[in-house]
């Protein structure tokens, strides 16, 4: 694939997202992905999409031998979306829009409407870890119509099935309990199903013990064996899986030990520890800017708001109105191994063997598998 940084949204889990509209007849917003199309042609009809976070392509290939049930039936590798990271790559599949049109661009993001920096899944205060009582964002101003919601609305006749970890209600306490429950909800009767599923593995595991651990390895080997089992028991069935981004090893950079910039700063940094944007203090821009660059620069690259947004890394489309407030007067993007955290006196934070949100090929490059039965 071409270098990363001019990747292509047409060949994206964007595109995958639109293959899966078109394949239902709903109008989509961007192009869909030929090669899934076809696969998609005379499919049977049920259709499994399901999502393994943090499976990137080159995961994969480390820990599965090309004879494995998954690279056996990987069509193609595919792009993540920027920043390929879970809170802004899962809305896109779930969307099928890009983060510059969703607003979802990571996992904590700076509100001005509420003057905190908020953990958009959970509502939290991501440096203190305070609940908070003002409106959830992910419910209310970075709120969208689902593919499913669309789909449903357009096919009357398909049932949707989400089928998702016990972080949601009535969830599945492992990846077992959840290749059951797709296969109990096929075989219930004979009408047409949709059904979504996502898991948090390997994305878990990689983080706490690195790309290379042999959990790691043991996990997406179980993983696998679960999904080959399931699909030798269905008939008629489709199986779509992806991954909404890949990970790296990571080391960290603690703003804390860095004063002289930490100092010309507003707020702590937000959105991601490998996509980081910054607030400045008044008049101190280029002073940032110089400081910031000799001492990473090497890791990060820099540019301001409006550089960013030029670089067409979040996709096209209508921006979201949140977006201009999310981005502060700088964002830096990882280049290296590297992490830009703030350590904060009031929540202990996990440090992370591997990450993810910077623009590598491990984190930007993610499978494409289809199986049929």
């Amino acid at each position: 694939m071409k270098n990363v940084f001019d990747f292509d949204y047409n060949t994206s889990i964007v595109s995958v997202s639109n293959s899966i509209l078109r394949h239902y007849g709903v109008a989509q917003k961007h192009a869909s992905l030929q090669v899934l199309d076809k696969a998609l042609e005379n499919s049977p009809k049920n259709v499994i999409y399901m999502i393994l976070d943090g499976l990137g392509a080159e995961l994969l290939a480390k820990h599965l031998p090309e004879n494995s049930f998954l690279r056996k039936h990987k069509i193609c590798d595919i792009y993540s979306v920027f920043p390929p990271t879970t809170a802004a790559a899962t809305i896109a599949y779930h969307s099928g829009l890009t983060p510059y049109e969703s607003g979802w661009i990571g996992w904590m993001c700076y509100y001005p409407q509420y003057h905190k920096i908020i953990e958009n899944f959970n509502n939290i205060d991501f440096y203190s870890g305070e609940k908070l009582q003002t409106p959830a964002p992910a419910k209310t101003l970075i709120q969208f119509q689902t593919i499913y919601e669309q789909i449903v609305a357009k096919n009357p006749d398909v049932e949707y099935h989400k089928i998702f970890p016990d972080f949601e209600t009535n969830g599945c306490k492992t990846f077992d309990e959840m290749c059951g429950r797709i296969s109990q909800t096929i075989e219930k009767n004979d009408n047409r199903k949709l059904i979504s599923a996502y898991w948090t593995e390997p994305d878990h595991l990689t983080h706490l013990n690195g790309v290379s651990s042999q959990i790691v390895k043991n996990t997406i080997e179980d993983l696998n064996a679960k999904l080959e089992k399931m699909m030798r028991g269905l008939k008629d069935t489709i199986l779509i899986v992806s991954a909404d981004h890949g990970l790296t090893d990571v080391e960290q950079i603690f703003l804390n030990d860095y004063p002289l910039v930490f100092e010309m700063l507003k707020m702590p940094p937000c959105i991601e520890a490998r996509f980081v944007t910054f607030f400045i203090k008044d008049g101190l821009e280029e002073a940032f800017k110089a400081t910031f660059e000799k001492s990473f620069g090497v890791d990060f690259k820099l540019y301001t708001k409006e550089e960013f947004l030029k670089t067409g890394l979040l996709g096209q489309g209508k921006k979201h109105p949140c977006l201009d407030g999310f981005l502060g007067d700088f964002v830096a993007i990882a280049i290296t191994n590297k992490t830009i955290r703030y350590k904060s006196e009031s929540r202990m934070l996990n440090v992370d063997k591997a990450d993810h949100a910077g623009i590598s090929k491990a984190e930007m490059v993610v499978p494409l598998i289809v199986a049929k039965v």
